[in-house]
């Protein structure tokens, strides 16, 4: 429920062991409710949209820390010859 209502919450966040977590629950549980008898489509469903939600916050933090890595700023010299890098 409240992942569906923070979809763009800063990457910065994010706890990535707690959506790793969250995903493989959402997984494992949506693929038990199907198991069980009587197959149970109200716990399937919930797990599903966990699934969802928390892959999807999962997936923005991956990229954001380790594909989108920010370039270095560029070094200048200072007034006093030294080398600095811009912020």
């Amino acid at each position: 429920g409240a992942s569906f209502l923070d979809l763009n919450r800063p990457t910065d966040k994010i706890s990535l062991p707690q959506y790793t977590a969250l995903t493989l629950t959402g997984f494992f549980f949506s693929r038990y409710a199907l198991l069980v008898t009587p197959i149970n489509y109200t716990l399937c469903s919930v797990n599903i949209a966990l699934f969802i939600s928390s892959a999807w916050h999962f997936g923005r933090k991956v990229k954001a820390d380790y594909i989108d890595v920010p370039e270095a700023a560029p070094a200048t010299e200072d007034g006093d010859g030294k080398k600095t890098e811009e912020k």
